[in-house]
């Protein structure tokens, strides 16, 4: 919980300062934080180095946090317990409550399906597929697992899903560039998926063309994860399927991440044909890589660098380079540096002494942007 409590002070303009046997000492030296409360000297918090959430410690910091901002302490350990969880609500309609009470097998539909789009999620965020079938990531469950159903807001009938995220690492040698952790690229893939599933699938008054049944694969769709999105949507007592993403504050929210998709039940016949086109589509091997940029070589003034994707190929974590053109050097830094999932495509190639590439691929871009006028 210790690193809750340092992430949301350096958040609000909180300095670490000086380090002791038991902790450090903090200082809040803003003029205009300061001027709110009153006051012209520096406000100095004790941090142990050792905080259990509950502890004499946690509620004596988060006491004086609290008194700084000027809200309960509720409300400010609720906000410091959310500074790494990533978060899925899913609701149900209100025209099914009735005093204060939902229809049991529609919680129960929703509940199961959160856990299939979770896993479903887990293992298309390592690999784009159309169908999983017995195929699941057995990484991309163990991450899967670490999601936990929260509190239920009372009156609300949301059903909060929480995944906690450990902190961004760097790159060596990349500075700039922070890897995403595996815990938000499940969420995140599952909200890119959703709201391309929604774009491509529901929206238009046709049915959904080859090519973009291609792209929602890529985008982290699978049959699974559809088939899931279709229980929620024709359940009784859900009447849509209604999911709204949350971001943890310690990681930031990724650009252009979908807040809140909805899916009417009206939808499920189309669902269902994406999900038998799924099931049909071949895969094809070797046409495309997915994934985070993590190194980027170029020298100024040549026409030509390349970035470093990182992907999943046999169940193996591995970096593909791609050459590509100056222009896209530019772009790859700003991707690289929000967190961004890339397609490149392709084909990949493989020499003695090399790592796997691409050397001409056809196009490069952001999968987020596959279907762009949903993910705002």
């Amino acid at each position: 919980m210790r690193a809750n409590v340092a992430s949301y002070l350096v958040r609000h303009g909180w300095q670490a300062e000086q380090d002791g046997v038991a902790g450090q000492l903090w200082a809040l030296r803003d003029t205009q934080a300061l001027g709110f409360m009153d006051r012209a000297e520096p406000l100095i918090l004790a941090v142990p180095w050792y905080i259990e959430v509950d502890s004499f410690e946690y509620v004596s910091v988060v006491s004086r946090i609290a008194r700084q901002k000027q809200m309960p302490v509720s409300e400010l350990s609720a906000a410091v317990e959310r500074e790494f969880l990533d978060g899925q609500d899913y609701r149900i309609a209100d025209r099914y409550l009735v005093e204060q009470t939902a229809m049991l097998d529609g919680a129960a539909t929703v509940l199961d399906s959160a856990r299939r789009l979770m896993r479903a999620a887990a293992t298309t965020a390592r690999k784009p597929r159309a169908r999983i079938g017995t195929g699941f990531s057995n990484p991309g469950d163990e991450l899967a697992r670490r999601a936990r159903l929260s509190h239920t807001r009372h009156g609300s009938f949301i059903l909060p899903v929480v995944m906690p995220v450990p902190p961004a690492e760097e790159e060596p040698g990349m500075t700039s560039i922070k890897i995403e952790p595996g815990e938000r690229g499940v969420t995140r893939t599952l909200a890119t998926a959703l709201a391309a599933l929604d774009t491509v699938a529901v929206r238009p008054d046709r049915s959904p063309r080859p090519d973009d049944i291609r792209d929602l694969v890529q985008s982290g769709v699978s049959k699974e994860l559809v088939a899931a999105v279709r229980s929620i949507a024709v359940s009784a007592g859900v009447q849509a399927f209604d999911a709204t993403f949350t971001w943890s504050p310690g990681l930031g929210e990724p650009t252009n991440a979908p807040r809140r998709v909805v899916i009417q039940d009206e939808a499920a016949p189309v669902l269902g044909q994406v999900v038998r086109q799924l099931d049909q589509l071949r895969a094809e091997p070797d046409a495309s890589v997915t994934g985070q940029i993590v190194r980027i070589h170029y020298v100024q003034g040549d026409p030509y660098g390349e970035v470093a994707i990182r992907t999943e190929r046999r169940n193996r974590v591995v970096d593909i380079s791609v050459t590509v053109d100056e222009k896209t050097i530019h772009k790859a830094y700003e991707w690289a540096r929000d967190h961004r999932a890339v397609i490149a495509r392709g084909k990949i190639e493989r020499q003695p002494g090399r790592p796997l590439f691409v050397q001409k691929p056809e196009s490069i871009g952001l999968i987020d942007q596959l279907f762009n006028d949903t993910l705002l």
